[in-house]
């Protein structure tokens, strides 16, 4: 077993065949336990060519590092070791155990080319299909064919909309999200499409003040604004419950929770409908 030097703190190096997903969520998650002892993650994906992990190696080498391998090609995975251990670099193969334990109890050869794994490379195009959506339709910049998009976000000015819609893109899903302002009539298109697919955003009125005037202090905006006024705010969150009501959407008190914790809520709602 090669040793690692204690006195530095370790890299992971993520090599992959494909896009290495597996590979970088192991070495994160390993991370987040040893945080004063692991000082970064690097993902390489796509690797295919012997010259790809000489450099990988020779960039490994100069520093306390470990190769968290997901390579499925055997001559690739057998060139990996064989040069690491001439390095002297550790590497830990995720999937060949894996693979190897679950050939065991299925009686099935594992499939081991990396190109043949069409499910990999069409949820890949999903999400950036997805997030490319998501850019189109923040903030009701869009607000044509919105039947094509999976999710429609609703809610007035600060309450996180934006931010979810990128959560739920990175999860394959087509967001579009718009602003309720009560000066402004909402697309017609909102009361033709199934309710099922929209969310309601709503928060607690002296928590979004709060917000609100953070945001205007950013924007370093100064003198009277009403943006902020918990009258205006209340205002604002009637008028939206008021739409809400009409669409029959559900509706969700973002208030103090985080922006997974709304994106999951979200997702479980679709997935029981």
């Amino acid at each position: 077993m090669i040793r690692m030097n204690d006195n530095k703190p370790l890299t992971l190096y993520v090599v992959s065949d494909s896009l290495g997903e597996p590979g970088e969520v192991l070495a994160k998650a390993g991370r987040g336990h040893f945080e004063d002892s692991i000082e970064d993650v690097k993902v390489f994906s796509f690797v295919h060519e012997k010259r790809e992990i000489d450099q990988i190696l020779a960039e490994a080498k100069g520093k306390n590092a470990l190769l968290v391998c997901t390579i499925t090609t055997p001559e690739l995975l057998k060139c990996v070791k064989e040069r690491a251990k001439e390095k002297q670099v550790p590497v830990y193969d995720v999937l060949d155990p894996f693979l190897d334990e679950l050939r065991i109890l299925t009686g099935v050869k594992p499939n081991l080319d990396p190109f043949s794994r069409s499910k990999l490379d069409e949820d890949y195009f999903k999400k950036v299909e997805a997030i490319e959506f998501a850019v189109k339709y923040d903030d009701g910049k869009r607000m044509d064919h919105l039947n094509k998009a999976d999710i429609i976000l609703l809610g007035v000015s600060r309450t996180s909309k934006t931010p979810i819609s990128v959560y739920l893109a990175n999860n394959n899903f087509k967001v579009a999200n718009i602003p309720v302002m009560p000066e402004v009539e909402p697309p017609r298109e909102l009361f033709e499409i199934s309710s099922q697919k929209i969310f309601g955003l709503i928060l607690n009125p002296n928590k979004l003040v709060s917000i609100r005037e953070e945001r205007l202090k950013t924007m370093k905006l100064t003198g009277d604004s009403n943006y902020a006024s918990l009258k205006r705010v209340e205002y604002e969150l009637d008028k939206a419950q008021e739409l809400f009501d009409k669409l029959g959407c559900t509706v969700i008190d973002v208030t103090s929770k985080a922006i997974e914790e709304i994106a999951n809520f979200i997702l479980a709602t679709i997935m029981r409908r």
